[in-house]
């Protein structure tokens, strides 16, 4: 009888210890975190910002992409990550002459992504990177001074240009820029900054988690490895 008792009681301790360790895995975001969007509630996103940021700092940016991808495909609120990712892709050197055509193109559309999201260090970036001075660091994309001077101007007027005292436009390449383009074209430029409206990716918002009791369930549409079984 002493035995029986004994054995309910460890049940009861074990049963209680489960409940309440369910009840933590299934509860709401924590104090702090956005509330929205793939990271909330356990901050998932901001430790894979570091982990890219650390590969980069140790590895270079090629080793570092494929982290950096991840965050910025998640899209509104990650302009930091765009950012970093399209700057990275501007310096990595490809096995051949047309793998690193394919990284400028991906690195302008990542620049292109942030600075249309109104990211002030994407705007400079994009006017540096496409005026074709000899003072910018362009790392190799062709050179579209109209579009340079456009993002030039809208990020003259960003709010974040003074307010986190970035660096401005170097002035030899604003220079350059209106020494080399036509008047029609300037206006152009102008006429895009003074129209600048943000645009910004959707943002991803995961499919609801199901019951932690129901166990994973198998679509037509997942492609996971099956193991074969065992004879």
């Amino acid at each position: 009888m002493a035995n029986i008792k004994a054995a309910l009681l460890i049940a009861s301790a074990f049963i209680m210890t489960a409940c309440a360790s369910g009840a933590q895995r299934q509860a709401g975001p924590t104090q702090g975190s956005k509330g929205k969007g793939p990271g909330a509630g356990i901050d998932q996103v901001e430790r894979l910002l570091a982990t890219g940021r650390q590969i980069r700092a140790e590895k270079g940016c090629a080793a570092a992409a494929p982290t950096y991808r991840v965050i910025a495909s998640f899209g509104e609120g990650y302009e930091v990550a765009q950012y970093e990712l399209g700057a990275c892709l501007l310096e990595i050197e490809g096995e051949s002459a047309r793998e690193t055509a394919l990284f400028r193109e991906e690195g302008l559309f990542w620049l292109r992504r942030a600075a249309y999201a109104d990211n002030a260090r994407a705007q400079w970036r994009l006017a540096n990177t496409l005026s074709g001075a000899p003072a910018a660091v362009s790392h190799g994309p062709a050179p579209e001074p109209g579009k340079a001077l456009g993002w030039a101007l809208v990020y003259k007027e960003n709010a974040a240009h003074e307010l986190y005292g970035l660096a401005p436009v170097n002035p030899n390449v604003l220079t350059h820029l209106h020494a080399s383009l036509p008047d029609d074209a300037i206006a152009r430029a102008e006429a895009f900054a003074a129209k600048f409206k943000p645009i910004s990716m959707a943002l991803f918002s995961p499919p609801p988690r199901e019951n932690a009791n129901s166990g994973p369930r198998r679509t037509q549409g997942d492609f996971s490895e099956r193991r074969p079984r065992r004879r």
